[in-house]
């Protein structure tokens, strides 16, 4: 088992002053650094079957070996802790394994409980590292060090990121690394880790090189030059939409690991978010596509994440009636358990039939023909391209965008005529509000970039106003969830949870309407507008 630490260094600039400076850290004592370079190319089945259910598969080559590598996927802890299986072995043949078959037996044994040796592999990017590698010791004054009494290994990477191994670097990140030694206590590399962050400002990385590197590919615009990220204003709408859904989808795939672990119900949420966002693009953007061309995409998606729906409201709403039973009096924690059974029942049997469509050849086959199709510029798009002496149609993202944004308020601001009113606004409205909310709210975050350093405090309103709103919908489920449930136990039990959550939903009605009124203000319209005048 590997474990390390994980850091993520802002920029080039920061990177060099680290790999410059000699290191003095009190407390541990800092070796001589040593240099070298590798290549790692990350290897898949097409439909990202090892990614999905947390595995990462590696050939390195270091000088003239070459080394296979399979990892299981960790998520690091706050401080970038990482635990996690490596297997490690020398390639026979001086080439890239083509299938399962191919890799040493030690691996291909592990692979063969979760896929068919014959399995073909391809390259899902290629990382070109030079790292700059330092031992470090504990220091105790008074007492003579040991060369043998090793810490932990500290490395300084700049990464070098390709699609492919004959394309172009498309991008660099630069992490540091620490590696805890054999046999030294994990509480040793805690306090170092969270020393080193400290002196010199790093943010830990819950990420792997992988995940990282396959994110930032996702905002890549194909046929782009290095450090392009996102969307361009000279861009149809439709080529901006795919580039969205790959980062989307991309997102998804990598929550998926978690997602079937079933431990962390953050994954669920997070791999939920990736696909409301996907789906919220197809809402404003479906016209620049043909719509036989995504007619299936959309239809595999909205099933994805009716799926993904079912498991985590069940989540919420465990979540909320767990905390309740953990306050309330020992009668009312056990009028309720037989009603919290049935919901992690219901849980169970959501989370079954999710795991049935992940594990589905139908959704291996969406997963390779949707990344596909937003791999590939110009399928599927609308030509709007302008003939002489036709009518000119915005198409663009400079010419569309700010009108969408413009009218993704103007339907959040209708909602002023409720909060004028005295009665309490209805829950259905303030539903119907918060699908508004997400609707701008995403639209401002896919043109952040282009927006200017203004889009950050528009957006931070709007997720005020929308997680006041995400909380009061919540609370309504829950509700809603106990009235259906046919074992609800004692009924003052259950009026008393019922008034509960009707006191949050009422507490939030009154903060709603502060929220409401800071978004819609004056000040932020000029500072909404005037981020819209960058486009």
């Amino acid at each position: 088992t590997e474990i390390e630490a994980k850091f993520r260094i802002a920029d080039a600039s920061t990177f060099h002053t680290l790999v410059k400076r000699n290191g003095a850290l009190p407390g541990y004592r800092f070796g001589e650094v040593t240099c070298k370079r590798v290549t790692d190319i990350y290897l898949d089945a097409p439909d990202y079957r090892l990614l999905r259910i947390g595995y990462q598969l590696r050939a390195r080559r270091v000088d003239d070996q070459w080394l296979a590598t399979l990892k299981s996927r960790e998520v690091g802890d706050d401080v970038g802790i990482h635990r996690r299986l490596e297997i490690e072995e020398l390639l026979a043949h001086e080439s890239l394994p083509g299938k399962i078959e191919d890799l040493p037996s030690s691996i291909a044994d592990v692979l063969a409980e979760v896929m068919d040796e014959n399995q073909s592999l391809t390259v899902l990017c290629v990382l070109e590292q030079t790292r700059q590698m330092r031992p470090v010791m504990s220091a105790t004054s008074g007492r003579r060090q040991r060369e043998d009494a090793l810490l932990a290994l500290l490395s300084l990477d700049e990464v070098c990121i390709r699609q492919s191994i004959e394309g172009p670097v498309l991008a660099r990140t630069y992490e540091m690394e620490i590696e805890l030694a054999p046999d030294v206590d994990v509480a040793e590399l805690q306090v170092f880790a969270d020393r080193l962050s400290g002196a010199y400002n790093l943010t830990p990385n819950r990420e792997s090189k992988l995940e990282r590197a396959l994110v930032i590919l996702s905002r890549h615009p194909a046929d782009s030059p290095e450090g392009y990220q996102g969307l361009q204003p000279a861009m149809h709408m439709g080529e901006a939409c795919r580039i969205i859904w790959q980062e989307q989808f991309i997102k998804l795939l990598l929550n998926e690991a978690g997602v079937r672990a079933g431990v962390d119900p953050e994954f669920v949420h997070d791999a939920r978010v990736a696909i409301r966002r996907a789906r919220a693009a197809a809402h404003m953007y479906q016209d620049y596509f043909k719509p036989k061309a995504i007619r299936s995409h959309l239809k595999n998606l909205r099933h994805t994440a009716r799926l993904l729906g079912a498991v985590r409201d069940l989540d919420v709403a465990i979540e909320k009636l767990e905390k309740y039973q953990q306050k309330a009096k020992k009668k009312r924690q056990a009028d309720l358990q037989r009603t919290l059974e049935q919901w992690r029942s219901q849980r169970a049997e959501a989370r079954s039939t999710l795991l049935e469509w992940l594990n589905s050849p139908h959704y291996s086959e969406f997963v390779m023909e949707f990344l596909e199709f937003c791999r590939t510029p110009g399928l599927g798009l609308v030509d709007m391209q302008p003939q002489p002496g036709q009518e000119v149609r915005p198409f663009q993202v400079r010419h569309v965008a700010p009108m969408m944004l413009i009218a993704n308020f103007e339907r959040v601001r209708a909602y002023e005529i409720w909060f004028e009113q005295p009665e309490p606004t209805p829950i259905e409205t303030l539903h119907r509000l918060r699908i508004e909310c997400k609707y701008l709210r995403y639209n401002l975050e896919f043109m952040a970039d282009l927006l200017g350093a203004e889009s950050a405090a528009i957006i931070a309103l709007l997720r005020k106003l929308q997680d006041d709103l995400g909380d009061l919908n919540d609370a309504a489920v829950s509700m809603q969830l106990l009235n259906n449930n046919s074992q609800n136990g004692d009924a003052s039990t259950v009026a008393h949870y019922q008034r509960t959550q009707q006191k949050q939903i009422e507490k939030l009605r009154k903060r709603l309407r502060e929220d409401f009124a800071n978004f819609v203000a004056e000040n932020n319209r000029l500072r909404l507008f005037s981020a819209i005048a960058r486009l």
